[in-house]
């Protein structure tokens, strides 16, 4: 258990926003874990960790909801503390960089993979990135900059268009889109039609993997 001061707040998509906590001493965890914060004792939330490691900060990011916590995490003033717990979670890259990785993300589900993409711009990563409208879409503009030959992106506003990730779509965007590991995060029901689609599409059961972000 740690006890952090919060350093700065912003909103970074409509009803969002992304809390920066000091880093502990010591404090080490891998792109894709989670901390657990501490408000009060009956007020605990889990949350990804957004900021990479090479990051001085610990970032998180979440909609803001009219929920107890949320309400307490959002009175947080500047220089106040909270307690932290973690790193905990086994949701983290596969170590073999030959094998290309796709992030299929719903919503707020980017947060671990901003901490992935942003440590790891030297592997073959593509993401899929979905969301309603552009002004929802968290971390949008900067992941649109972090485009390289290696990481790919495709943004899917499903208001807008209508289109949602489907298999044509990972078909047509990625190589070798059969020996590839897929990770999806984001609400139950969108995992679920992920996992479905990837199942159809005959991958193996350790070819995904997936983080339910429920509570959103």
């Amino acid at each position: 258990m740690y006890l952090v001061k919060l350093l700065a707040k912003k909103e970074v998509a409509e009803k969002t926003t992304a809390f920066f906590f000091e880093k502990p001493k010591g404090f080490k965890f891998v792109p894709g874990q989670f901390i657990e914060i501490y408000l009060a004792k009956t007020l605990t939330h889990e949350f990804s960790i957004a900021s990479s490691p090479k990051e001085k900060e610990l970032m998180i990011a979440t909609r803001m909801r009219p929920s107890a916590f949320k309400k307490s995490l959002n009175k947080l003033k500047i220089g106040n503390q909270a307690k932290i717990g973690g790193p905990f979670g086994q949701f983290v890259l596969h170590k073999n960089k030959k094998i290309p990785a796709v992030f299929l993300a719903g919503g707020i589900g980017i947060t671990p993979f901003r901490s992935m993409i942003k440590d790891h711009l030297n592997r073959k990563i593509t993401l899929f990135y979905s969301n309603r409208r552009e002004k929802d879409a968290t971390f949008l503009e900067e992941l649109k900059t972090l485009q390289n030959r290696n990481f790919k992106l495709t943004p899917l506003m499903t208001k807008k268009n209508g289109k949602h990730i489907d298999q044509k779509m990972i078909k047509d965007n990625v190589n070798g889109w059969q020996k590839t590991i897929y990770y999806a995060v984001g609400s139950t029901g969108f995992v679920q039609s992920m996992v479905n689609m990837l199942s159809e599409m005959k991958m193996k059961p350790e070819q995904i993997k997936t983080e339910n972000f429920s509570g959103y």
